[in-house]
């Protein structure tokens, strides 16, 4: 299944046993599929579920509106299993960011935690998911497909938030499953979230 967020709400291509009655549901047609993704970008839309037969030939279809960046980024704790926040635009989010030519995911992740947050120490334990959302840069549509890892860190030391990628804040959290829903944060970090804790 691939959960695409767009505007905050949800593009969803899923096999014929996927349900989920909070959205429309359409199996399935090349003519309606290319229609429902230029609705998606849309004011107006609200979420949506494609049941296909090929999800992977259907993820391809709706690749080619867009520009694919990849990134990668992490869920880091610390020995308190803490887990590691940054406030971006008065928004809440994960460390993360957009791999350089000749990285892999994993390097890129560590790298982008390290730099938006002044930290070291870090080791990736294990590979979470991946996550997928739209956003708008120089008036095209970019589909952002970022490579989320757990990691671990002994860090102990002073945070610091890297300003020029607009982070102000830092932090450790005491943080589980039952705040998820009311965390201040996107559609597609709740979702990211929802796969780690289960």
């Amino acid at each position: 299944m691939y959960k695409i967020f767009i505007n905050d709400k949800p593009f969803i291509i899923a096999d014929s046993f996927f349900i989920d009655n909070s959205f429309p549901t359409y199996s399935f047609e090349e003519d309606l599929f290319e229609t429902k993704i230029t609705e998606a970008l849309g004011k107006n839309f609200k979420g949506i579920v494609f049941n296909c037969n090929d999800i992977e030939q259907a993820f391809q279809m709706f690749l080619k509106h867009f520009i694919l960046i990849e990134a990668a980024g992490g869920l880091v704790f610390n020995n308190n299993n803490e887990l590691l926040f940054i406030e971006r635009l008065g928004v809440w989010d994960l460390p993360k960011g957009k791999i350089d030519s000749g990285e892999t995911p994993s390097i890129t992740a560590i790298r982008e935690v390290e730099e938006e947050c002044g930290i070291s120490g870090l080791v990736i334990e294990n590979f979470i998911c991946e996550s997928y959302h739209l956003y708008f840069f120089k008036d095209k549509n970019v589909l952002k497909r970022t490579y989320w890892y757990k990691m671990k860190s002994t860090f102990t030391g002073e945070l610091v938030p890297q300003i020029e990628e607009n982070i102000t804040k830092v932090e450790w959290v005491n943080f589980t499953k039952s705040q998820i829903e009311s965390l201040k944060t996107y559609e597609s970090i709740k979702e990211v979230l929802i796969k780690y804790f289960g």
